[in-house]
């Protein structure tokens, strides 16, 4: 039952701003939002898998931990929604995937230095300003609709100039909500300098 009381301990430091990440919206109309974030923060942990739902979920409470002390000063820090994952379908034989969980910290912790992860694999992450598009859409997301949205939003973008190598996944919501749920899918603005551009592990390989 131990799990139990971590999943307990973790939803309470869990919260939802309306103010962070904190993002200007450029372009609404039913099918998107085109939106301007600032940085932010997150703790993140990248691996490689054939599918979504289950490693996501099993590599999550990584980060949870980090959240809950394990981090070089011991420190329980305050989560904020949504859950994002990065996809980069794989270009190999080998069919594998790469994902990139990203848990965003308290804009408290963007203004100062995050903690140093000690569970392995987790690294901070500083999601630099960027233009996205959003599409949003409900209910308990599978495998399957994140997929279906993905390939979504790049239809909807076909004419925009977006980086279509990689698509977030955004859930705005906890396990224990059950209706009214909200899903998001997100592809990113190309931008002429890369020269500076933050990397994770996965995106180098």
């Amino acid at each position: 039952m131990n799990w139990l009381r971590t999943a307990a301990s973790a939803y309470s430091h869990v919260t939802a701003d309306p103010e962070w990440p904190k993002y200007e919206i450029l372009e609404s109309n039913k099918v998107y939002e085109k939106r301007r974030y600032q940085p932010f923060t997150c703790a993140a942990y990248a691996f490689t898998a054939t599918v979504g739902d289950e490693p996501v979920m099993s590599n999550l409470w990584k980060l949870v931990k980090y959240t809950q002390g394990g981090n070089v000063d011991g420190k329980t820090l305050i989560m904020c929604l949504p859950i994002m994952v990065k996809v980069r379908p794989s270009t190999s034989n080998d069919r594998e995937n790469h994902f990139t969980l990203l848990l965003i910290l308290d804009k408290d912790i963007h203004n100062s230095s995050a903690p140093i992860p000690n569970i392995d694999g987790v690294f901070i992450y500083q999601q630099p300003e960027r233009i996205f598009y959003a599409k949003r859409f409900g209910g308990f997301a599978k495998e399957a609709d994140w997929k279906r949205e993905s390939q979504s939003i790049l239809d909807i973008c076909k004419d925009f100039a977006i980086n279509r190598e990689e698509v977030i996944s955004a859930t705005y919501d906890m396990p224990t909500k059950l209706v009214n749920r909200h899903n998001e899918v997100l592809v990113s603005e190309l931008i002429e300098n890369k020269e500076n551009e933050p990397t994770d592990p996965v995106s180098d390989k």
